[in-house]
């Protein structure tokens, strides 16, 4: 039988502070370096165009500092361990770990058992603070401080160089303007959704995957003009194919034949305006009205204009639905069918419907076309200003700053004081200036300088509307013509320089 002793439980506190100084001094080590790694990556970070959040910096340095005094915990020394560092310590000449040793033998002798009692007062006689005190680590204090040093790098760091924000102008550009785009399309893809086009819902997968491939790999400002101006164009022909003005004029047509009349003149006036979802739900309630012979003629014979229109036309334009429904309210009125009106309403109320969706639908379209076009605007923007540099200017113009942006100044000439005379005029003398009159002599008119911008100007807005160009790009071209235009125009008597 093995000999009992409380020296294993006397050593227990030693081991305990040994193991939780060494986690501590492993995390203060691992903060301390994980600390000046993460520094330098926030400075570096902004001049290379990549943007860290700012809470990267405090997690990843205080979790590398969890996992290495965790990972310390658990591959910390033994018992037997604690025991010959003590002998060490207190140049106990192995007494401690000799007498571990005699209590694993069931039988020690009494010189063993004389030996475990004496290393037992042995360590009686030291306590645990004072021969492992609880002292903060050099390196803890260090990391705390490169830490939160790094931190304030991450959070100021982009704000106090702006110049390594201009370097990386055409990721960053690429980046924002993707994101920005991406979050607008995500009420019109609620509409497709609702919708169920397959036309639009393709459009919409090819431009999602168009602006993430934008952000994770940002491609040079000429390419994603380009990509952007494809985007817009079959945008563009989604918009055509959604708009149809002709059922349009046939509602407000219909629109006017129910204005003739009392009862149904708030239908008309609301079908005439083009609010088509409150035409949707008031045509739904509208019954048959009761109208005398005059006003229901009246009103019958425009209804059927809209319907023969709509059939005569060699190509017919409008909505089917729209004339088939004003074709059979017509016959409900003249042949007082309160029934066949009541269908026909119904009809229009549900096309007046599906008119309002593609409405909503074609406006967004618009929406999407203009944040298109502002993109392309701020990438050709950004292809025309990517040259930098403090030195001597080259062969394109950059937003760098020359070296010297205020100028010097000039010393003021050394004139002395200066000698005013002034005299009274006789009338009488001769004269410096001698005068000759000449023959006259026929010039040519000189016109004004405005009459000639505003002729170029009508000549240039002509030449945009001729052309089949998108609506993005004709902003562009007037914006470009407004630049180049001086910004003080001469009076009206004023002339042209010769």
């Amino acid at each position: 039988m093995k000999h009992s002793s409380d020296l294993p439980a006397m050593l227990q506190p030693f081991h305990r502070r040994r193991k939780l100084l060494h986690a501590w001094h492993a995390a203060a080590d691992t903060l301390w370096q994980t600390g000046c790694v993460l520094s330098v990556a926030s400075v570096s970070a902004p001049l290379l165009g990549i943007s860290l959040p700012i809470i990267s910096t405090p997690l990843l340095a205080c979790g590398s500092a969890a996992v290495a005094a965790v990972r310390t915990v658990l591959t910390s020394a033994k018992l037997d361990h604690t025991a010959r560092w003590l002998d060490r310590e207190l140049q106990l000449k192995d007494r401690l770990s000799s007498a571990l040793q005699f209590l694993q033998i069931e039988n020690p002798s009494p010189m063993q058992q004389l030996q475990i009692a004496d290393a037992r007062n042995c360590l009686a006689s030291v306590s645990t603070d004072q021969l492992l005190p609880l002292r903060t680590p050099a390196n803890w204090k260090r990391g705390l401080a490169i830490t939160a040093f790094g931190t304030l790098l991450a959070i100021v760091g982009p704000a106090a160089w702006p110049h390594a924000s201009d370097t990386a102008s055409p990721a960053a550009t690429a980046v924002r303007e993707s994101q920005r785009m991406q979050a607008e399309l995500q009420s019109l893809e609620e509409v497709a959704r609702q919708t169920a086009d397959p036309d639009l819902q393709q459009a919409l997968e090819s431009m999602n995957r168009t602006l993430q491939d934008l952000q994770s790999q940002p491609l040079p400002p000429e390419e994603a003009f380009a990509k952007l101006a494809d985007m817009e164009n079959s945008l563009q022909q989604l918009q055509q194919k959604l708009n149809n003005p002709a059922a349009l004029q046939q509602l407000q047509s219909i629109g006017e034949a129910m204005s003739a009349t009392d009862e149904l003149e708030d239908v008309g006036n609301m079908l005439s305006n083009g609010k088509l979802e409150q035409v949707a739900a008031a045509l739904a309630k509208t019954q048959n009205p009761r109208l005398d012979r005059s006003e229901r003629r009246t009103v019958s014979e425009k209804l059927q204009q809209v319907q023969q229109q709509f059939q005569q036309s060699a190509k017919p334009q409008g909505s089917q639905k729209i004339a088939e429904a004003a074709g059979k309210m017509a016959e409900g009125l003249q042949n007082g069918d309160s029934q066949k009106f009541e269908e026909a309403a119904q009809g229009m109320a549900a096309e007046a419907r599906r008119l309002a969706g593609q409405k909503k639908l074609s406006d967004l379209l618009q929406q999407q076309m203009q944040s298109l076009a502002q993109a392309r605007s701020e990438f050709e923007s950004e292809a025309g200003n990517q040259a930098q540099g403090q030195g001597k200017g080259g062969n394109k113009a950059g937003k760098g700053t020359a070296g010297d942006p205020q100028g010097q100044q000039n010393a003021r000439n050394a004139a002395g004081s200066e000698l005013k005379l002034t005299g009274d005029d006789s009338g009488t003398g001769d004269s410096e200036t001698e005068k000759s009159e000449g023959q006259p002599q026929d010039q040519q008119a000189e016109r004004q300088y405005r009459q000639n911008a505003q002729r170029y100007e009508a000549l240039s807005e002509a030449a945009l509307r001729s052309e089949p160009i998108p609506p993005g790009q004709k902003s562009l071209i007037r914006r470009y013509f407004q630049l180049i235009r001086p910004a003080q125009q001469p009076t009206e008597n004023a002339t042209a320089p010769q």
